[in-house]
């Protein structure tokens, strides 16, 4: 069960910052913990054991069975693990969330050192942060997000009346003016409206109360250089194209694909064959329902429809999908390029063979293809508008291709749909893990065996 598989995640969590970190908090959202919590654990380590923290995770994930998939730099001393089971119907996804020095929008807000030096232990047996502070972590968080409802409301109201004078402290320090009396007001009164009416005053209060100085911007220039470096080189993103035979069930798998994965990627886009950057933009005709049905172009027309398509992908990458994999986007293409070179016909492309692999060979290639496949019999029930000897030629073709690049994996397409996407989220999630695994870092323990390609 989903819930089983987080509370199992949460005990093993802290019970590994208990016995591997030197200090630890739990910031926010334990007031159920470990059986239940929302969506993710936010806590809070010293550096050290910040710079640790991967392979902590990596061991809180093989002890739980699940897998670390993702993990986002979302500060300087910010990252979020993803952790992902496999064991119920759909993916469950775990999210523990941690942070050195309290960081948002590149302003340190609470050193760690600070926040863990006034923790206190929770009836549970874990540590959270003193009232105030966590008082202050909440606040600084909602009006930098610009998100405030009447719960997070509530809570600041709790927190402020159990601890009045530390309380008024912390808005004092991060609050100052007109606008943090009145936070000192609606916090005892527990009347929050002219903040749900307008809290960008509030925000712009605290942005102005907390200005770094010129000395303590320039020492983290070094650092965010480095960190702005290693996400051009070794993007968060991915993008997965998904191809095969009409009848094998792309846009399902695709679609059930967005959906699993997208709480672990900041957005998802989706594509149709090309990135459309370069090039007239298709009219809304509907489904094809005869792909075959033209006749070919000639030869000086296919040329140039390959260079469109090879300008297309090459400028496409560089200008749209690139970007969006720094920006950890999720890029999911239904077909890609190589889906030409077995089904040429889709083009109209009367050109040389030789060419279209060529243009291949020079394209921008997804991090991972997933090949699904049929038995011909099986994808004609399905789908009949191409003729039975086209389609088991395309199936034969698809899979000599698949055997010939090395991002791609072929799933089983003539199993129940279900199982189809259980097939195609399992290799994602393969792929994933160990791009996460080298990112960080990490290496397999003596003795543990590797994650090996798995046969879906």
């Amino acid at each position: 069960m989903p819930v089983d598989v987080k509370a199992n995640v949460a005990r093993a969590l802290l019970d590994a910052l208990s016995t591997e970190c030197k200090a630890y908090c739990i910031l926010s959202g334990y007031e159920r913990l470990p059986d239940s919590f929302d969506t993710d654990i936010d806590f809070m380590v010293n550096q050290n054991d910040f710079d640790r923290m991967p392979r902590i995770i990596e061991q809180v994930a093989r002890k739980t069975g699940t897998q670390m998939f993702q993990a986002i730099d979302h500060e300087l001393t910010g990252r979020a693990y993803f952790l992902g089971s496999l064991e119920g119907p759909a993916l469950t996804i775990v999210q523990p969330d941690c942070a050195a020095d309290y960081r948002h929008f590149g302003r340190r807000w609470l050193p760690a050192q600070e926040v863990l030096s006034a923790r206190r232990l929770h009836p549970g047996g874990f540590y959270i942060p003193s009232i105030a502070h966590e008082f202050a972590y909440s606040l600084i968080k909602r009006l930098n997000k610009r998100s405030f409802t009447r719960e997070h409301g509530y809570k600041l109201h709790r927190l402020y009346v159990e601890d009045r004078i530390e309380c008024g402290r912390m808005i004092a320090r991060f609050v100052r003016g007109p606008e943090g009396s009145q936070i000192v007001r609606m916090a005892s009164a527990n009347d929050w409206n002219a903040m749900y009416d307008a809290i960008e005053p509030f925000r712009a209060a605290m942005l102005r109360s907390r200005k770094e100085a010129l000395k303590e911007k320039l020492k983290d220039v070094p650092r965010n250089a480095l960190c702005v470096l290693r996400r051009i080189l070794q993007p968060t993103g991915c993008w997965i194209a998904f191809m095969g035979p009409d009848g094998c069930g792309k846009s399902l798998v695709l679609n059930a694909v967005s959906q699993e994965f997208s709480p672990s990627f900041r957005t998802v886009r989706h594509y149709h064959l090309r990135p459309r950057l370069v090039g007239r933009k298709p009219a809304n005709r509907g489904p094809v329902t005869d792909p075959h049905g033209q006749p070919p172009r000639g030869a000086v027309a296919s040329i140039a429809k390959v260079i469109d398509l090879w300008l297309d992908y090459t400028l496409g990458y560089l200008f749209r999908i690139l970007p969006g994999l720094i920006r950890t986007e999720f890029v999911l293409f239904d077909r890609c390029f190589y889906d030409l070179l077995v089904d040429s016909k889709r083009i109209r492309y009367g050109g040389p063979p030789w060419l279209l692999r060529a243009a291949a060979r020079l394209t921008p290639g997804p991090d991972l293809v997933i090949l699904l496949d049929a038995p011909p019999e099986v994808l004609r029930s399905r789908k009949q508008e191409v003729p039975a000897a086209e389609v088991t030629r395309q199936r034969t073709a698809y899979l000599e291709l698949a055997r010939t690049l090395r991002s791609a994996v072929v799933v089983n397409a003539a199993q129940p749909a279900e199982r189809v996407i259980h097939d195609a989220v399992a290799a994602i999630m393969e792929h994933l893990g160990r791009r996460t695994e080298k990112r960080l870092g990490i290496l397999s323990d003596p003795g543990t065996p590797s994650r090996s390609k798995r046969p879906w």
